[in-house]
């Protein structure tokens, strides 16, 4: 992430200066304010951004003292990227000894990512530059035992076939939640569009168990 806001920044970004000179139809790409790039605006708000790192990680660890202590699963739900994806936080794996499962993981934290039905996602290159990025190893938590990785939850499309990119699904969305009393499990359902403007929607769920530790 840190990666693609650098390449942004740069003064030598191609698809900038063209969209600053509203050449080959890419004065969308920047913002019509500041002249920076439109998509920049939107990693900066990101809370893995780089200007807010430190904050986010200082929040990430006080949220897992709390969690520990009161036996409360912490779940985020957040947007405004324009696109769905499901984040995990969780127990770093130790050599020679056995992951913690989730149900006892009070580090185990997942986060939920839809936007509003009414934006229109990145270009296919942005997501997949960005989705490349799902599979690498983010050290930025392990001073505090905590991995964070992505869910594979979009291996199919909406219309069933198979998915190369998993990881993050470039189309309109929203999120419903589902209590289940029994199983005290809640059900994250992200309602992806079918058909851009069609009003039908693909349901991609999510579970996230009880806390038991």
């Amino acid at each position: 992430m840190v990666f693609l806001e650098t390449a942004l920044e740069s003064k030598f970004n191609p698809l900038v200066a063209l969209g600053r000179s509203g050449s080959l139809g890419l004065s969308g790409f920047v913002n019509k304010f500041n002249a920076e790039a439109e998509l920049l605006d939107d990693l900066n708000d990101h809370w893995t951004a780089r200007n807010h790192k430190k904050e986010r990680n200082w929040l990430i660890e006080q949220l897992q003292n709390f969690a520990r202590i009161k036996r409360i699963r912490v779940t985020f739900l957040s947007g405004d990227v324009h696109c769905a994806a499901v984040g995990v936080l969780k127990t770093l794996k130790v050599k020679n000894r056995p992951e913690v499962q989730p149900r006892q993981d009070f580090r185990y934290m997942v986060n939920i990512v839809t936007s509003a039905i009414v934006n229109t996602p990145p270009p296919n290159g942005v997501i997949n530059l960005v989705s490349s990025l799902a599979t690498k190893v983010h050290k930025t938590l392990h001073s505090i035992e905590t991995d964070e990785t992505m869910e594979p939850i979009f291996a199919k499309d909406t219309n069933g076939q198979s998915r190369k990119q998993k990881f993050i699904m470039g189309r309109r969305n929203w999120c419903s939640f589902r209590y289940d009393e029994a199983s005290r499990e809640v059900t994250f359902d992200i309602r992806v569009e079918r058909e851009k403007g069609g009003g039908i929607t693909v349901g991609y769920p999510m579970v996230v168990p009880p806390p038991a530790w």
